[in-house]
């Protein structure tokens, strides 16, 4: 870790998943760099993320076939779960991912890579100033041509009365609990809490969902929400929907949360999974003058540029995305562009997945934003167990969406909630992102048997919603 230069051409204040990468492209083009990071290399992904909570998952996974064996069968004895082993497994993979990373640039010859947190103090010239401040002495300053920020999101917990009072998780700190909780309730019914409601579940704990919303997952159509919420609650999971909570208090075991309407729930934990903002609040953009939206994601145009020439904003914290393949992919296309290239965000289709088992695989619009948007759609929804390689896995959660624009022959969305759902629908990603024609899927030769192998006989099965 040092610094190799008090003047640098360019300054990229957090190593999350777009920045290393950037480091490395505009290092090789001869520039002088330098990578700031606040906490741990590699972002919320790599420490307390994407990675950590799927080794997890695949524990969980595990614990759920062997216990449900005897339908193929497979017999075995009772099984638990020692939560100590499944945090020890998962900190050696991610231990390993990011010393390697870290190693990497810290004994860099030329990439100034430095655990420091790092500020924009204001311009000297053509120059902007970064004070940093690694803990060592007083904060010193550098200064660069062009400052690109990549300081990501954080958890913020929702408003609710008392929950400062009781010991809650977030996403960070329950990966590190090494107990099975009793009764694990969980404050938010979307993607991170799902994931880690039927994750715990499988551990062995009682977990309570609780959703304000009228349902789960709520930005997905009603029918994929109520598939997904189905198969938790066969799973044994509570799954409470259009639940808001009253208050919390603190109790001897843990917690009682105190819903609206009387119902009461007496926790062990309580996971707060609900609610993000970006980490743009206290890294100096006031100082130049960079813009933010009123929820404070700095605003760019389609080659992550800002208001503020020579200033520029990837990953999480420019609300392009909050996921790690795009926090990745705007690093690609902004190094791109800063050496003469042509791409850019703008024809970014979204492209995503929620990781309960099985998964859902999602890109494109929904059925209900497609119609909202006055396509003349049609649709071939599929359950579960009509896909022939889930039926032999014996896994036929799901429910398989797919969405086409009949005026241009074109794939508009999927939704593919099933085993493998989330690899198959990347096969429909790529047709959609080179705008090939959705007849195309009729004369594809997919591989037998696969969960995409169905992608021909779901375009056949297209018909007006």
């Amino acid at each position: 870790m040092a610094i190799h230069h008090e003047s640098f051409d360019t300054i990229i204040i957090g190593a999350g998943q777009a920045g290393p990468g950037l480091a490395s492209a505009l290092d090789g083009r001869g520039e002088k760099v330098a990578l700031f990071e606040a906490r741990a290399f590699g972002g919320t992904c790599l420490n307390d993320g994407c990675r950590p909570t799927k080794a997890m998952r695949a524990s969980g996974r595990v614990a759920h076939l062997a216990r449900t064996s005897a339908k193929m069968g497979v017999h075995t004895g009772d099984v638990t779960v020692n939560l100590a082993e499944v945090v020890a497994r998962k900190d050696e993979l991610i231990d390993a991912w990011r010393d390697g990373g870290s190693d990497y640039y810290e004994n860099h010859e030329t990439i100034s890579y430095v655990v420091a947190t790092a500020r924009i103090t204001g311009r000297d010239g053509e120059a902007f100033l970064v004070d940093y401040d690694d803990g060592s002495s007083a904060p010193k300053t550098v200064t660069a041509k062009r400052v690109i920020v990549n300081s990501g999101a954080r958890s913020v917990p929702p408003p609710v009365p008392g929950l400062d009072g009781i010991d809650w998780l977030d996403h960070h700190r329950i990966l590190e609990i090494t107990d099975i909780p009793d009764h694990l309730v969980v404050l938010g019914g979307s993607y991170i809490g799902l994931e880690f409601g039927q994750m715990f579940a499988r551990f062995g704990s009682k977990v309570t969902i609780v959703e304000r919303a009228p349902r789960i997952i709520a930005r997905e159509d009603a029918d994929i929400s109520e598939a997904v919420a189905g198969m938790l609650r066969r799973e044994g999971l509570d799954v409470r929907e259009g639940a808001d909570v009253d208050q919390i208090e603190a109790t001897e075991k843990g917690a009682r949360i105190h819903l609206k309407g009387g119902d009461n729930l007496d926790a062990s934990h309580v996971l707060v999974a609900a609610g993000r903002i970006p980490n743009s609040d206290d890294i100096g953009l006031d100082s130049i003058g960079v813009e933010t939206d009123e929820r404070g994601y700095i605003t760019t145009d389609e080659h992550f540029k800002t208001n503020v020439e020579g200033v520029y904003a990837v990953g999480d914290v420019n609300g392009r995305g909050a996921f790690t393949h795009t926090s990745y992919q705007d690093g690609t296309i902004l190094a791109d562009h800063l050496g003469g290239g042509d791409q850019s965000v703008a024809g970014r289709i979204p492209t995503y997945g929620l990781f309960t088992d099985p998964p859902l695989g999602r890109v494109g619009m929904t059925l209900t934003q497609a119609q909202d948007a006055g396509l003349d759609v049609e649709v071939s929804i599929t359950p579960g167990d009509g896909v022939t390689k889930a039926a032999l896995d014996g896994e036929t959660e799901g429910l398989w969406k797919l969405v086409v624009d009949k005026t241009t022959d074109r794939v508009v969305g999927a939704s593919f909630f099933g085993l493998y759902g989330d690899e198959a629908v990347q096969a429909v990603s790529v047709l959609m992102h080179v705008d090939a024609p959705a007849s195309e899927l009729a004369t594809w030769l997919p591989i037998h048997p696969t969960s995409a192998e169905f992608l021909p006989t779901f375009y056949g099965g297209l018909e007006k919603p």
